[in-house]
Formats: C-alpha cells, structure tokens, sequence
C-alpha cells in the first residue's frame, strides 16, 4: 500500500550556531537546555539523535533557511536525484507537541509538527538538504540552504545516509570517525 501525506508545511526559520531542532522547546528536559546533551551528527552527518530531540547541522552559521515538512502514514519512496545529503533517523518522542526549532530568539518561526498517533511514540525522519556547501558569507544571489523532512510512524532502527555528497556532511561524519 502506497504512502498517504497527512500534513505538508514550508516556511523560513532563522539559525544560529550552524543548526536548528526538532523537538519540544517547552520541554526543560531537552538537550536543548542541558550543555554537553546534544550529541554530534557522527553516523550521517546531519542529524544526531539524543532522547526525544533531534539536532540538525547546517552548512550556514547564522541567517534563515527554508524547511518544508511532510507528515506521512507510512515510510513514503525517497527521491534522492534532487539532494545532496539524504539520512534517516529514529527519534522518540515523549510529547506530540513537537516542532521545527530555530534561533531560540526568534520562536515565532518554529513550524509546528502535526504528529499522527504512533506505537510508542516512534517516528523515523528523513532530512534531504541541499545548499549546505555554500558557505556562511551568503550574498543575496547564493542558494539557499534547504531541508525536507519526512516524517511517519515507524519501529526504531539504526541511522542511515541514504546519499552523501556535500563536504559538510563528510567534515561531520569524518570528526566522528576520529
């Protein structure tokens, strides 16, 4: 049976410290709130898990990027031709309250996730980025950074990197291997 979208969303969110979260910023016990909690992107350099909270790593120090988020049923077909880096991961989420969390100065541009239900409250996220490798000192003219989540119900298993071509994806994955 083929995959069914319940919920597509894209807006900007501005960053800071070459990353964003996905995870519920009301939640005091996040990695976000905890120095040292948020592990590093070692497997896929992208993202990296830590309990109920997922870190995302960005190509751009400081400024807005674009997300677009899709909810699904089900795992939905990956089109990776359009992307430069394309992981999955598995994330537990204690809350259904959970978002796209940029800068923690400006919260109004978090973009809420309308979780479906979910065995245990387990989803697995597929980010596709590309745009990371255009550097920090953006002009008007340079690509934008983009991300698209993709996010179901699914029983947790291992990180994968489905495709692996932008150089700040290898620096990350290199740094984990040293």
């Amino acid at each position: 049976m083929a995959a069914t979208m319940l919920h597509h969303a894209t807006g900007s969110v501005f960053i800071e410290d070459s990353g964003f979260s996905l995870g519920d910023r009301d939640d005091q016990d996040s990695p976000l709130y905890i120095v040292g909690a948020v592990s590093t992107p070692d497997t896929t350099g992208l993202l990296a898990v830590s309990a109920g909270f997922i870190a995302v790593t960005c190509g751009l120090h400081l400024g807005d990027i674009t997300v677009t988020t899709e909810i699904w049923d089900s795992r939905p077909e990956p089109d990776l031709a359009p992307w430069d880096d394309v992981a999955e991961v598995s994330v537990t989420w204690p809350t259904r309250h959970v978002a796209v969390c940029g800068a923690a100065v400006d919260v109004d541009t978090d973009i809420p996730l309308p979780l479906p239900s979910a065995p245990g409250n387990n989803f697995r996220i597929r980010d596709s980025v590309r745009n990371r490798d255009a550097g920090d000192n953006r002009e008007p003219a340079d690509p934008v950074e983009q991300h698209l989540f993709q996010i179901w119900p699914d029983t947790p298993r291992a990180d994968e990197l489905l495709k692996a071509t932008d150089n700040t994806g290898q620096l990350w994955r290199d740094y984990g291997r040293s």
